[in-house]
């Protein structure tokens, strides 16, 4: 275990990608098409009821109802396939263990699950002191007497709770970017260790990610600005050019989304799932040493 840098954590992000991509193409493409036609199987007629009848409670609740079913599938799709992609790159040549992957994929999910809603009810009980606390402040101020409302000072107060706010949700962006990059290497953790238990993978990945764990939340931030950016750009690139090739048809529309989401959307899905191992690689050299081997 080392302390991670943010060049060797985006170093070893690219070498992954570049090492796997294929294999990444294959998995990822084959889960977003399967995905897209769950998608139009559970919720294309759902959309069409909700249109039909708008204001029918029944119809929304099964909306609803539908959505989460297909959110469910799609997760075990999609973490199934993370986990094979991660066994993968760090195990070249070994046979694809579905049944592992798609057991440990979800199991990993559900850990991920339980940690960001105890992560959030954090959030909510420093949010409710400091609503306490600042309640207490402006009320001993005075801050709503006729006296106060007359002399403009709410004016005043009010730019000071703006700016609380401000850095609250500052604070708030930061510790989630914190929680989500100790927990971050779960997934390689897992893979590498052929287990199916989420405690495992959490657990060791809390204790490696330990001193490296603010450089890891400014490599987060980078990676994500960096994805904004890329999808940003390309996007208006390839659709733009795209468009005007198609020239307005429906048909042409759906062509350019297809394409604009090959080109665009599927290699920052495939960058994404290099960025635990990436990390992983960074943080413990010696026990990723396999890697890209």
């Amino acid at each position: 275990m080392t302390k991670m840098s943010i060049g060797a954590a985006f170093s070893e992000t690219f070498a992954f990608l570049k090492a796997n991509w294929m294999q990444m193409l294959m998995w990822v493409g084959g889960a977003l098409v399967l995905v897209g036609l769950l998608a139009y199987l559970f919720l294309g007629s759902t959309f069409t009821a909700m249109a039909m009848a708008p204001n029918d409670p029944s119809v929304v609740m099964g909306a609803f109802g539908s959505i989460a079913v297909f959110a469910l599938i799609a997760a075990v799709i999609f973490y199934g396939v993370s986990m094979l992609i991660w066994r993968g790159g760090m195990h070249p040549g070994e046979a694809p263990n579905f049944a592992w992957a798609f057991q440990a994929g979800p199991a990993l999910a559900f850990g991920m699950m339980v940690v960001m809603i105890a992560a959030y009810i954090v959030i909510f009980i420093v949010m409710f002191i400091l609503t306490l606390i600042f309640g207490a402040a402006l009320g001993g101020m005075g801050a709503f007497s006729p006296a106060a409302l007359e002399s403009g000072d709410v004016g005043a107060i009010g730019g000071g709770a703006i700016l609380v706010m401000i850095l609250f949700y500052i604070a708030f962006v930061v510790f989630l970017l914190w929680v989500q990059g100790r927990f971050l290497i779960a997934g390689p953790v897992m893979a590498e260790r052929l287990t199916r238990n989420p405690v495992t993978g959490l657990g060791e990945s809390w204790r490696l990610t330990g001193p490296s764990q603010w450089g890891i939340v400014g490599f987060y931030l980078l990676f994500a600005i960096g994805m904004f950016v890329y999808v940003l750009v390309a996007g208006m690139i390839f659709g733009g050019v795209l468009g005007a090739i198609a020239g307005g048809s429906d048909l042409g529309a759906m062509l350019t989304m297809i394409v604009v989401g090959a080109l665009v959307y599927l290699p920052v899905i495939m960058l994404t799932f290099s960025m635990p191992v990436g990390v992983y690689r960074a943080i413990a050299p010696r026990a990723s040493g396999e890697i890209f081997a």
